[in-house]
């Protein structure tokens, strides 16, 4: 089953955690508008909104920001638009008004990478996390061995003595365009390792979202892997981040994924897709005929899922496979990649590449 979405555990996508913050730095208002969405998106990442699938971009990351409770997308069928997939009119963003008693601005003298601080609107919890960069920066001021970048959460523990206080930061206000960036920060997020075999001199990087599945297609590749020159094991929304370490495989032009039919596990290759597109990876694609066979099998019962974000999800999909799949999720059923075991695999042919 694919991975659970605990906060805790697993961060928001880069992309998401980009376009979050952009847009919490605009919610002035419970109600943001749709060409503030549009602006923020542009601003925050501004080769996805100009490429061709904007659209489906955009889409799968706000989906991915209301999964975390961080926005509302409308439930009214009528604040869409009848574009492909459906884009909201208008989201909803809780905020928080900034508190009577935060920490006076004219009281604080802010370093110079904190300069816009002065004129910001923040919260008694935002000038607390401000103050502590604000310690950093003027802490290891002209101490050049202490600014060496070091992994997200040891700066994170460095600064806050919480490990993974940044994973919350980077995708709130306080990281829009034009304020604190990890490069201030001397950090970076570390991608989670990519596990793979090597099995041949093929181009392309076949990923399995599951361990099983990725250990039978790994041995059952192995004696004939065609064009397929590594097996990778995706582990859920992991992939969404160790997606980048497919750019340190010499000889790989192509990247095909195979994971569980349920919303989730589309949504991770699409999720990841769209980080890669960003490291200079080809986009995405699906193992269509491992996906033609899983289809074939029975499924069981999971969360149902409205049509808007079943026609978005599905969009990743072969054109030739979204209307089973599109039904499948609306009917709230999934089906799990392992219902392809190795003894089907290993007899049926027509999956190979």
């Amino acid at each position: 089953m694919t991975s659970p979405t605990d906060p805790d555990q697993v961060p928001l996508s880069p992309a998401a955690a980009q376009l979050s913050a952009a847009l919490q730095a605009r919610a002035e208002r419970v109600t943001v508008s749709r060409a503030t969405v549009m602006e923020a998106f542009r601003e925050a990442l501004p080769g996805a909104a100009s490429g061709e699938n904007a659209r489906s971009v955009l889409a799968t990351l706000l989906y991915e920001i209301a999964d975390r409770d961080i926005l509302s997308l409308p439930a009214s069928r009528s604040k869409w638009d009848g574009g492909h997939p459906a884009l909201p009119e208008q989201i909803r963003i809780p905020t928080t008004s900034p508190a009577k008693h935060a920490t006076p601005r004219q009281h604080v003298s802010w370093r110079p990478e904190l300069n816009w601080a002065y004129d910001a609107r923040l919260t008694a919890s935002q000038t607390e996390d401000l103050l502590a960069c604000n310690r950093w920066f003027r802490d290891t001021n002209n101490q050049p061995a202490r600014r060496l970048p070091v992994p997200l959460r040891e700066r994170s523990y460095e600064i806050f003595r919480y490990e993974k206080r940044l994973d919350t930061l980077i995708t709130g206000s306080l990281f829009a365009p034009g304020r604190l960036t990890l490069e201030q920060l001397a950090t970076y997020r570390e991608p989670p390792p990519l596990a793979y075999r090597r099995l041949g001199d093929g181009d392309t990087v076949l990923v399995a979202e599951n361990s099983d599945t990725y250990a039978t297609l790994r041995d059952l590749l192995k004696p004939d892997p065609g064009r397929i020159g590594y097996v990778a094991f995706g582990s859920g929304r992991a992939f969404e981040a160790s997606v980048e370490n497919i750019a340190e495989l010499s000889g790989i032009h192509r990247i095909v994924y195979y994971g569980d039919l349920d919303a989730e596990g589309i949504a991770i290759p699409a999720r990841a897709s769209i980080n890669g597109v960003q490291h200079g990876l080809p986009p995405i694609e699906p193992a269509t005929a491992l996906y033609r066979l899983l289809l074939a099998h029975e499924s069981t019962a999971s969360d149902i899922i409205t049509s808007e974000r079943a026609h978005n999800l599905t969009a990743w999909l072969p054109e030739e496979l979204r209307q089973a799949a599109n039904a499948l999720l609306t009917k709230g059923q999934r089906i799990a990649q392992e219902a392809t075991n190795r003894n089907e695999l290993s007899v049926v042919p027509d999956w190979r590449w």
